[in-house]
């Protein structure tokens, strides 16, 4: 139950801001409480210090000089600059003792309160600098400063003379009780305001996720291909390499539909011939010859077309393919089948042209075009090949009326034909474009040399 409650972004983001957010504020809290607590503290020390150098300022010896035996004073206003010292329970007193340990002067304040001994005051420390001001916080009650301060009485005589101020904590606890209080509520306040604008700032953070869910849902009633839309850096790779997987896939079924298009395509030219021959076959042994051969090279078809639809995926490097023995034996067979219009060939082949791929891939995609240049072409047909950046490019070329420029993509579509008098189905050139794309070539008409069509085919070479 508990992980299909978190079974979410957001509740998982939520649920550990509301955790770490106390934590946070809390010891954000304790530090400034400590930190306010601390810059009090300085602020009565500072005060503490001040009265201690007024009570140092003020105290004097007394005019007439000390006579024999008698014990040295010190003569202290009756009143102090400061006027706390001055009412009663004012929460700020000082205290003079002298070398006997004995209370010589307290201050008006005083009056109600009870002075404290010399020696609940701490005792004089002997490694302590003459005049240092020592400072006692640990009482909770009150804040006392003191120091001891020699005063020259008489020649070569000095006596030590203690000065105490002593300050009511009251003030400093309310202030910070009341500093705490207010400093708690705030941060309540702005731990509330925090998880509000969390929770506003991942619904506004994750809104790239509810588009991208409802891109898919989209894309699975039907509606779109494919994703669409801008999507934030962190999620706009993952939306790239869906469409890639998406187009693959769509690829892969148009593929499997177009084989079976070609499949159509390829043995309609068998059964035409098996259909002419039979018409005008004179014998027997010449008929089955005949139906023996198409039926042998409609299965070769068959298999070819459906091997490729589910194998174009598997292709391997290994895989090489002679050009020169293709193009032999493809012309042998042309040049039967129109030895009527007696066209004339040229063969210029650059050494070591090596498809590197499919040898019945090369097959189609040559006899294809070559058949095209036979078909459309005058009397000569042209066959060169290259070898450019380690890619082997073929040229076929006719002297024949060739292709309009405005045609000449548009005739590498399937279906699609220029001459509708001759026999066929306009997909030939198309299963050819389709094979060079399927091994990352590229297949170009232009106009030839010869003055007819020229198809400059692109194609890996084998390593």
């Amino acid at each position: 139950m508990l992980s299909k409650k978190f079974n979410s972004i957001r509740a998982r983001l939520f649920f550990a801001s509301a955790l770490l957010l106390p934590v946070f504020l809390g010891v954000t809290g304790f530090f400034l409480d400590r930190a306010f607590q601390t810059s009090l503290l300085t602020a009565e020390k500072a005060r503490l210090q001040r009265n201690i150098y007024l009570l140092f300022s003020a105290a004097d010896l007394p005019n007439k000089p000390l006579r024999k035996n008698e014990q040295p004073r010190l003569i202290m206003p009756k009143e102090l600059k400061d006027k706390d010292f001055e009412r009663i329970n004012s929460g700020l007193y000082a205290y003079l003792y002298n070398d006997k340990k004995e209370l010589v002067w307290q201050s008006n304040s005083t009056s109600l309160q009870t002075p404290p001994t010399y020696d609940q005051i701490s005792p004089v420390l002997q490694d302590r600098q003459p005049a240092e001001i020592i400072f006692e916080f640990e009482n909770e009650n009150y804040f006392i400063a003191y120091s001891d301060i020699f005063w020259v009485v008489a020649k070569n005589r000095e006596v030590p003379f203690r000065f105490v101020a002593v300050h009511d904590s009251e003030d400093f606890i309310n202030e910070k009780n009341a500093y705490r209080n207010q400093l708690w509520k705030w941060l309540g306040a702005v731990g509330i305001l925090l998880l509000i604008a969390q929770t506003a700032i991942l619904r506004w953070g994750l809104q790239p996720l509810k588009k991208l869910a409802i891109s898919l849902k989209a894309m699975q009633s039907g509606d779109t291909t494919d994703i669409e839309g801008d999507h934030p850096g962190e999620l706009q790779d993952i939306v790239d390499n869906l469409n890639q997987v998406l187009a693959r896939e769509q690829a892969l079924r148009q593929r499997y539909r177009n084989s079976l298009s070609d499949l159509a395509h390829s043995l309609k030219t068998p059964l035409a011939v098996m259909q002419a021959k039979l018409s005008q076959a004179s014998a027997d042994e010449e008929l089955q010859q005949l139906a023996a051969d198409q039926v042998a090279r409609m299965n070769q078809v068959v298999s070819y077309q459906l091997q490729r639809a589910v194998s174009s995926q598997q292709r391997g490097s290994h895989q090489r393919a002679d050009l020169e023995p293709i193009v032999q034996r493809l012309l042998a067979a042309l040049q039967k089948v129109y030895a009527n219009k007696h066209v004339s060939v040229t063969v210029d082949l650059a050494p070591h042209s090596i498809f590197g791929g499919d040898e019945q891939d090369l097959m189609e995609v040559m006899g294809n075009i070559t058949e095209n240049a036979f078909k459309y072409g005058g009397s000569k047909v042209m066959i060169q090949s290259e070898i450019q950046n380690h890619q082997l490019v073929v040229k076929i070329s006719d002297d024949g009326p060739g292709v309009p420029e405005a045609q000449q993509t548009r005739i590498l579509e399937r279906g699609h034909r220029l001459d509708t008098s001759l026999p066929g189905q306009g997909i030939g050139l198309a299963v050819a474009a389709d094979i060079v794309h399927s091994y990352d070539g590229t297949l170009v008409v232009s106009k030839s040399a010869l003055g007819g069509a020229q198809f400059k085919l692109v194609l890996p070479l084998a390593g």
